[in-house]
Order: structure tokens, then sequence, then C-alpha cells
């Protein structure tokens, strides 16, 4: 019986460690953390592709570039500045806000991402923006 027992209790926690690994591993890790907004390579893409995540405010995104996503390359390597073609807000409580220019300077044109919102840019801030920056928690 005791046998019967260890050999089952052994099973258990077999199975829960595959269970684990699988788990741990079905992230991809080109995902919006929390506290992060992503920028996109490509429109329509949200992962697919190049992205870069952002934790806070950037005044201008020269020397930053876009990384590898899980599902493709395009973009990767490429200057984050007035390349991004879509922006992922899901992993922030804040607004995120996009600038035409560099410095936060809106005369151009910015944009404001809700949290939660995954979009794709249109003229004139797609492939067109040089800075972006997080403002403060949303209330309600």
């Amino acid at each position: 019986m005791r046998v019967g027992r260890a050999l089952a209790a052994g099973f258990v926690a077999f199975g829960a460690v595959v269970a684990t690994a699988g788990t741990a591993s079905a992230a991809p890790a080109d995902d919006c953390l929390f506290d992060e907004v992503c920028l996109y390579y490509s429109s329509s893409s949200y992962g697919y592709g190049a992205y870069f995540a952002q934790s806070g405010s950037i005044s201008d995104y020269s020397g930053y570039y876009f990384k590898a996503g899980d599902n493709g390359s395009t973009g990767a390597g490429v200057s984050v500045k007035n390349n991004a073609a879509a922006v992922d807000n899901r992993g922030t409580p804040r607004n995120f806000y996009l600038y035409y220019n560099s410095n936060y300077d809106c005369r151009v044109a910015c944009i404001t991402v809700s949290p939660g919102a995954l979009i794709n840019l249109s003229e004139p801030l797609k492939n067109d923006n040089a800075s972006g920056k997080l403002g403060p928690s949303q209330v309600g």
C-alpha cells in the first residue's frame, strides 16, 4: 500500500512539474508587461515582427531600437524614432502619449493611447514619432 501511494505521489509531482514547465514557456517574449507600453514596427501585428517596450518617458527615441518578436524579425535593429506603426498599452494603467516631435512637442501631432488600447497609428504619426511619455495613473 505504501509503495502504491509513493508511486501515485510521484506521478502527481511529475505531472505538476510538466504542467508548470509548459505554462512558463507558453508566454511569448514580446508580451507587454505590467507598466510597459510596446511600440511595434508593423501595423496590425501586435507581437509579430519587431517591438520596443517602454516603461517611462523618453524624450527622444534616437538610440532606441526595435528587437525581434517571437513570430518574426521584420524591423529588428531598426531605430524606434520615426518607425513605429502600432502601439500596445495593455500593460499599464496609465495613459501613454506619443509625439511626432522629440521632447514631447505636440505642435505637429500627438496622440493619447488609453490603458488597454492596441492601435494602429495613422498619419501623421505612423512611422513619424520621436518621443513618448507615460502619464499619471488613470482614476476610475
